[in-house]
């Protein structure tokens, strides 16, 4: 299923610090892990000059399962595919990988795209909206998911 990832993230060492009485990793470094890639934000345009233009993306909401847990000493590695774009929304996702390749937990966000002199929703110009939809494509490409999506734009 990796494959179908196009993005792979940084591999990140689950420590001690990251586990709980459970002695597996705390659903928040699932969620830290998930937020922490952002050169796969900047792949999608959303670079530091986009910011100082006054635009920025809001999550909406997110979702993750947790099929398998993870222990201290495992390797966590991230990957991210868009699934769906619209004009002030993003729906993406990611899945956490352990080392032999097994899927751990999936993510799915939405996103919308904020003025941040309003702090309102507002579209996206027509470039971001095409360079966003060649990705798409290109994500798309990789073929279908093994999973179902809950959330939907």
């Amino acid at each position: 299923m990796k494959d179908k990832f196009p993005y792979l993230g940084n591999e990140v060492l689950i420590t001690e610090e990251m586990c709980d009485l459970n002695e597996h990793m705390n659903v928040l470094y699932y969620a830290q892990i998930f937020e922490d890639e952002f050169p796969f934000y900047a792949s999608l345009g959303f670079s530091s000059n986009y910011f100082e233009k006054g635009f920025s993306f809001f999550t909406l909401e997110m979702n993750i399962r947790y099929l398998k847990e993870m222990r201290k000493g495992e390797i966590a590695l991230p990957g991210f595919r868009y699934f769906a774009v619209k004009p002030k929304l993003i729906h993406y996702g990611g899945v956490i990988f352990n080392k032999a390749g097994e899927a751990c937990a999936i993510s799915e966000n939405v996103l919308i795209h904020v003025d941040m002199n309003t702090r309102k929703s507002c579209e996206m110009n027509e470039e971001t909206i095409a360079h966003l939809n060649e990705m798409l494509e290109d994500h798309a490409s990789t073929g279908d998911l093994d999973f179902d999506l809950r959330l939907k734009i």
